[in-house]
């Protein structure tokens, strides 16, 4: 999976946009990213053959203190129905 965004807000110290895969009312994380000086940024995470065939509400990014978090710490910044 590849996700791009554009036109963010520039990271600070530790903080990274980080992606969510969302069923129902549970998050799992999708890999994170940094922006460069225009507000853009990408990822590419390789889904598992689990992930590729479980039926996902909602993709997410949010912005984070830092990265790796098992569940959202900041505000979602982007999102989309899938």
């Amino acid at each position: 999976m590849v996700i791009q965004a554009n036109n963010l807000k520039n990271v600070k110290g530790n903080e990274v946009y980080q992606v969510w895969l969302i069923k129902g009312d549970k998050p799992h994380p999708a890999g994170a990213f940094i922006t460069d000086k225009k507000g853009n940024g990408t990822v590419v995470y390789t889904m598992s053959q689990k992930e590729q065939t479980e039926k996902w509400d909602v993709m997410a990014i949010t912005l984070e203190p830092n990265a790796n978090n098992k569940t959202p710490k900041g505000n979602i910044v982007l999102s989309s129905a899938l």
